[in-house]
């Protein structure tokens, strides 16, 4: 089979090597799929340079999370042979390949009537929104929702799921084509925060009342301003810091505006015994896609040979929505 392989660290522009290997064999706690769609992911820049938390040592297949059909499955594990699944990727055999091993721990099946690029998208990138928004943001209906890159993946997940949950949604977003997408997925306004000043323009929209829920994938300065434009008791979720800066949430500001700010590591959950959290949110995003309240922003799908233009496309934040790998 073909897979792409990391050979020697470094950026993927130099590390990336496509590579005739043998199939993957699942051991103890491992699942063998045929790959059918994976999503293309800033993480499996870094690592490729091995500075992501993940160090599988080279050689190794990237591809964090992927879907496809099971062929065979490791030692004690009772994933049925020929279902679709999805979960995340057993490095060193990433899913950037025609077949992969997943963890069975994190896997969840995905109905065969769903395309296998939507049904990759909503494994990972909607569980991230939808964790983030209403297990730990416990967004309501009505109240103002502020997501920050909004046109990216867990962001214009995150609009569409809050316009489904009655929300009152402000995305932001760098450029004014990125803007139209997040008015194109939903969202009541879309600010440009390269022309904008966010703190001014929000609160106008709000009425100087804030927001009550805030999705924060970006950090740095943009942190900074999220905590200022909290409302009373609002919940500010940390999904990421795509800036590449960690903004600091001073207590004493917390405090006097009794606002909670919430850390969100979606994949640990099957890690420390939450494996209820996200079957529970797998079925509620069924349930929306079923009804046409959400559908995945997939704007490309590439195959094994575009795949190193689409992570410098992503690097160089030109994508919207989601690039998915079908190999």
């Amino acid at each position: 089979m073909r897979a792409w392989r990391v050979n020697e660290l470094g950026h993927p522009s130099v590390s990336l090597r496509l590579e005739d290997v043998a199939d993957p064999e699942p051991g103890p706690g491992e699942v063998a799929i045929r790959v059918e769609a994976g999503n293309v992911n800033f993480a499996d820049i870094l690592l490729c340079q091995g500075i992501y938390q993940d160090r599988p040592g080279v050689p190794f297949t990237p591809g964090l999370e992927t879907c496809g059909v099971v062929e065979k499955v490791g030692p004690g594990v009772d994933v049925p042979i020929g279902v679709r699944a999805a979960g995340m990727s057993a490095l060193p055999r990433g899913g950037y390949a025609e077949k992969a091993l997943l963890r069975a721990h994190t896997v969840l099946p995905m109905p065969a009537d769903i395309p296998a690029p939507d049904a990759t998208v909503l494994y990972s990138t909607y569980q991230t929104s939808h964790v983030g928004l209403f297990h730990r943001g416990g967004l309501q209906a009505g109240e103002w929702l502020l997501v920050h890159a909004g046109a990216g993946g867990v962001g214009s997940a995150a609009v569409q799921l809050g316009v489904a949950a009655g929300a009152k949604v402000i995305a932001t977003a760098g450029g004014p084509d990125k803007v139209a997408h997040c008015l194109g997925l939903g969202a009541q306004h879309a600010i440009d925060y390269n022309d904008a000043d966010l703190y001014a323009t929000i609160m106008e929209l709000t009425a100087g009342h804030g927001v009550d829920v805030a999705f924060d994938p970006v950090g740095g300065a943009a942190g900074d301003v999220t905590r200022r434009l909290m409302a009373w008791e609002g919940r500010l979720v940390v999904i990421g810091f795509a800036s590449g800066t960690v903004p600091s949430y001073p207590a004493n500001h917390i405090l006097v505006k009794n606002y909670s700010v919430l850390g969100l590591h979606w994949g640990a959950y099957v890690e420390h015994g939450g494996r209820a959290v996200i079957e529970t949110a797998h079925e509620d995003l069924l349930r929306l896609y079923r009804a046409g309240s959400i559908k995945p922003d997939v704007t490309a799908t590439v195959d094994l040979e575009g795949l190193p233009a689409a992570l410098e496309a992503l690097e160089h934040r030109k994508v919207s929505g989601r690039v998915v790998l079908v190999p």
